[in-house]
């Protein structure tokens, strides 16, 4: 025998199997097995007899045993043809996919309507790509179930019929087949239906009624006969995952994958779209990437679904942001394999105006990519979508990543624009070494009655700013060598006036707080708040905060008056457009600041230990500790108990200029572990805050060393008394080569007069000294030279000669000059005495001898001089007058 004849046998025998099964639902093969055995069907002429019977065809046994999930070539395989080795599944492709549009009814246990779900989806302002579909789900309303059958549908238990007869006799009736596949009719008996096509089911109950209606045979027909389905078999699935509403689910008998994710309430945006499972009886038999049908239209492995298969929805692989200029923002999922160029083909492309030199990819590393050093574990990554669509790349993203495609700039490069007395005013292309005149040519020409000693071209210099360029119009158009027919550059615009323009080509003005005064030409239904918004920087915060808005001035000019007159207004209702003037010529708008009646820029100042004196804004409700914190905070010494605050007074009718405040210091605050300070002294403008050091306590002290002593260097003070010979005692003592009487200490810049040589060498502690801080010492060789200055004819320095007296160094300059005058002697150690006219001292090694100048003699006054002689004659003769007025008394 053949094995088709076989497996139309094993088929029968299934079908036999399956229709008499209490359940009604699907078998395993082992259930199978042993229901035949029961029933003692044994051999391959049983099984065509009960086929026979039955009225079946191969094809009608072959799509019954299908619709209960058992797989006939594989029964045959193991049980029939004796081969125990289980063949590999083939593939569910080869399995007929039914191509008629229908809809049919849906049962459902517990009589609920699915209700339409809105999941949630948005996540930062982006969708979650597909899951909307789910929105309107088609199985919440049961009516739009109903459709087309499939003729080669097999009727079934549970499928619900409508026998209808009209004719000599008219007959209807409606009924269920039972779980052995009968049909019980009324008045007529059961007929065995499972297992019969929708098409054939017409032909099979035709047949059976005709016994009892013959006219349902005549020729022509005197009866009539019409077999439908009113409600299809249900059939139970699972669905498992990340579904709304997981778990079984009754479907009609024709649901496919898709329809039973409509039937569970659709997917959550956890669950993946991209690799839907399908099992059947514990197999995997298909998977479905929904992604094929929201982009294409198409599933391939939508398979028509039976009693018992389960679906799974695994989490979602990751989550792909796409945003800018995309045409479908979302959220995506990418498999394993896909990557940039599959994301833009799955948002529909990108935008005219995208930029595709630079996509910003925003990435968190993956945990294995993360290195211990950084505190960081995001990443910009730049990618050049040009070069990867010419090199064929598919740049790989990973999980999170946020791919951001930005704008073309509004801008373009090649543009200039002409406006006014032209006849095609509007924007034009700029070529190579376009021209004014060129431009105008292109735009048709000038018009009639054009203005023709002016055209101006506006023009954006390096900062961005508006300027515009003057020039004569006639002499361009005259000569097109001339140099006024510049060459335009790129976002250029002209303007051609017209005579009647011409009377309005006046100005108007705006100046006072602004960044700079400016004067722009006036035109028809210019407004008050136009000129404003174009000048002033009025969205700016801080502009606002600080220019008064109560009252800004509009100077209007009279005519025939010199005086401006001076319209207020208040630049808030401006501003909010509840009150505009439109300009005329020559207005001048005057803004002002809010400190012609307040102080805007307030500080404060503090010295002493803090680590940066100075001054600092002050801000609002700012406390001493604030500002403590801004001056860098306290140093090592500073006295942190309390600072004292000094703060200014105005009453002028007293003595009293400044109030001193001791504000005690909240460290706690300072150091933020509270949030208001203790204090609750609130600093004010000027205020002076001095932070003082803790008592007793002084910055390191040190001198400098220098010359000849054993160990130069810097050494600092251990103490506020440390003397000049503890000091070079430290320091190992002078060298023998020592010169103490020229040795110098420096304090503040200035040399001090002191006696190294009684103090170091004579070792008289009366001479000795206090050293203190940047004190400088230098110790030097004998320097065997005297410096001679001053009035001698000859001012030199001079060789210098153990007991060689002053006058002998003058006389060895030259002398003293005619204006010289008294000779001083200034020593080594600092020390100055004048030479008087009988002394002469020795000069030491390293002294300087200066000879002064006389003071310059005043002019004699004759009549002066007469003057007070007479007043002096007067005098002496009223005294000798006196005098002989007594003596005669007497």
């Amino acid at each position: 025998m053949k094995i088709t004849r076989t497996k139309s046998s094993f088929t029968c025998l299934l079908l036999l199997l399956l229709t008499i099964c209490s359940n009604g639902y699907s078998q395993s093969e082992q259930q199978v097995k042993q229901e035949l055995e029961k029933r003692g069907i044994n051999t391959q002429e049983e099984i065509l007899s009960e086929l026979r019977k039955r009225g079946m065809s191969e094809d009608d046994a072959r799509r019954q045993a299908r619709l209960y999930g058992l797989d006939y070539d594989e029964y045959i395989r193991k049980y029939i043809s004796k081969n125990e080795e289980p063949t590999s599944l083939e593939s569910i492709q080869k399995i007929e996919r039914d191509t008629i549009d229908y809809n049919s009814e849906r049962q459902d246990n517990n009589s609920q309507k699915a209700e339409t779900i809105q999941i949630e989806q948005k996540q930062e302002g982006l969708d979650y790509f597909g899951y909307n579909i789910f929105n309107n789900n088609p199985f919440a309303n049961e009516q739009a179930l109903v459709g087309n059958i499939d003729p080669g549908y097999l009727i079934g238990p549970g499928d619900e019929l409508r026998v209808y007869l009209w004719g000599e006799a008219e007959f209807q009736f409606e009924g269920k087949v039972d779980i052995n596949g009968n049909l019980f009719i009324p008045n007529v008996g059961q007929v065995f239906v499972a297992g019969t096509s929708y098409e054939g089911l017409n032909v099979r109950m035709k047949e059976f009624l005709s016994k009892f209606y013959s006219g349902l045979k005549k020729d022509p027909p005197k009866i009539f006969l019409d077999v439908s389905l009113t409600k299809l078999r249900p059939i139970r699935i699972v669905v498992m995952g990340e579904s709304k509403n997981p778990g079984s689910h009754l479907i009609n008998s024709f649901a496919t994958t898709l329809n039973s994710l409509y039937v569970s309430g659709g997917i959550q945006t956890s669950g993946s779209l991209r690799d839907i499972k399908v099992f059947r009886n514990n197999r995997f038999i298909s998977n479905v990437d929904l992604y094929d049908y929201l982009v294409k239209g198409a599933l391939r492995e939508d398979l028509r679904l039976m009693n018992n298969d389960v679906i799974f929805i695994p989490t979602r692989m990751n989550a792909i942001r796409l945003k800018g200029e995309v045409n479908k923002p979302a959220i995506y999922e990418l498999k394993d394999n896909e990557g940039l160029l599959d994301l833009i083909g799955f948002a529909g492309g990108l935008k005219p105006t995208a930029f595709t030199k630079t996509v910003t990819v925003k990435r968190i590393r993956a945990t294995n990519n993360r290195s211990n050093g950084s505190s960081f574990d995001r990443e910009i990554v730049s990618v050049n979508y040009d070069s990867l669509l010419r090199n064929g790349i598919n740049f790989r993203l990973q999980d999170g990543d946020e791919v951001t495609f930005g704008e073309v700039l509004d801008k373009y490069d090649n543009l200039v624009t002409i406006a006014g007395s032209v006849f095609r005013p509007g924007d034009y292309q700029l070529n190579n070494d376009l021209k004014i005149r060129e431009l105008i040519n292109s735009a048709g020409g000038i018009r009639p009655n054009t203005y023709l000693d002016k055209i101006d071209v506006f023009r954006k210099d390096r900062n961005g700013e508006l300027k515009f360029l003057s020039f004569s119009l006639s002499e361009i158009m005259a000569d097109v060598n001339s140099s006024q027919n510049i060459v335009l550059q790129a976002d250029d615009s002209l303007k051609v006036y017209n005579n009647e323009e011409l009377k309005s080509l006046e100005t108007v003005s705006i100046e006072g707080f602004l960044s700079e005064p400016k004067t722009i030409l006036w035109r028809k239904d210019l407004s008050l708040y136009d000129l404003i918004f174009m000048s002033a920087n009025v969205e700016d915060l801080e502009y606002r905060n600080r220019i008064l808005t109560s009252r800004a001035d509009l100077l209007r000019y009279q005519q025939g008056k010199l005086e401006y007159q001076v319209i207020p207004f208040n630049l808030d209702e401006v501003l909010d457009k509840k009150f505009n003037a439109v300009l005329k010529p020559k207005d001048r708008v005057i803004l002002y600041s809010k400190d012609i009646t307040e102080t805007l820029d307030k500080y404060v100042f503090v010295k002493g230990a803090v680590k940066n004196e100075g001054k600092y804004l002050l801000t609002d409700s700012m406390t001493v500790e604030d500002l403590i914190i801004q001056s860098g905070g306290f140093l090592k010494k500073s006295y942190r108990e309390s600072v004292t605050v000094s703060r200014e007074n105005f009453d002028f009718t007293g003595n009293k200029i400044a109030f001193n405040t001791d504000v005690d210091l909240d460290l706690n605050y300072l150091l933020g572990s509270s949030k208001k300070s203790s204090s609750n002294y609130i600093l004010q403008d000027n205020d002076q805050v001095s932070v003082s050091y803790i008592p007793g306590s002084s910055e390191q002290r040190a001198v400098q060393l220098t010359g000849e002593i054993k160990f130069p260097g810097t050494y600092y003070l251990e103490s506020k008394g440390d003397m000049l010979t503890e000091v070079i005692e430290r320091a190992g003592g002078v060298s023998p080569n020592v010169y103490l009487a020229g040795a110098r200490l420096y304090r503040n810049g200035q040399q001090l007069a002191f006696d190294f040589q009684k103090a170091l060498g004579e070792q008289n502690e009366k001479f000795d000294i206090i050293l203190q801080n940047a004190d400088s010492i230098y110790f030097p060789e004998s320097i065997y030279t005297v410096k001679v200055e001053g009035e001698v004819a000859n001012p030199s320095l001079q060789k210098y000669l153990e007991n060689k007296t002053v006058r002998a160094y003058v006389k060895n300059a030259g002398g003293k000059t005619k204006n010289g005058e008294s000779i001083y002697l200034t020593q080594p150690n600092g020390f100055t005495r004048k030479v008087g006219f009988l002394s002469n001292p020795k000069v030491l090694d390293g002294s300087v001898i200066t000879v002064s100048a006389k003071p310059p003699k005043e002019p004699r006054d004759n009549g002066k001089f007469l003057e007070n002689f007479g007043t002096i004659a007067a005098i002496v003769s009223s005294t000798l007058t006196t005098i002989v007025l007594v003596q005669s008394i007497k």
